[in-house]
């Protein structure tokens, strides 16, 4: 009975933390259309590569940099919004439609682009 119990709060405190890092709820979008924003580091591996792979698709998308504190300004309430520890975070975070995620999956990213907003 104490593995059992165990294992369920191994289960309940792994989703909330997938939750987390994955991408809170809807929050207000900035567009109508349907869109990409990159919030990164031009010197950060990850974000590189993910802007890589989106003009390797040929996605539209707008890059912003973190190392602003006008981005970090507008950026950090969206993610808190969206219930995302803004205290410490992976980059890159992308916001898509509305829907935020930190260091996302591409084919995620374009799933909910492809839906519209």
């Amino acid at each position: 009975m104490k593995n059992l119990l165990i294992v369920a709060i191994l289960i309940v405190a792994s989703f909330f933390a997938w939750h987390k890092m994955s991408g809170g709820g809807p929050i207000e979008a900035l567009y109508d259309e349907p869109y990409i924003i990159v919030y990164g580091r031009d010197n950060c591996g990850w974000t590189q590569n993910f802007i890589r792979e989106l003009d390797a698709r040929g996605v539209e998308y707008v890059f912003e940099s973190v190392d602003s504190r006008q981005v970090c300004d507008e950026l950090h309430p969206r993610m808190q919004e969206a219930g995302l520890n803004t205290k410490r975070y992976n980059l890159p975070v992308i916001d898509v439609n509305a829907h935020m995620f930190i260091r996302p999956e591409l084919g995620d990213v374009l799933e909910v682009y492809e839906k519209g907003s």
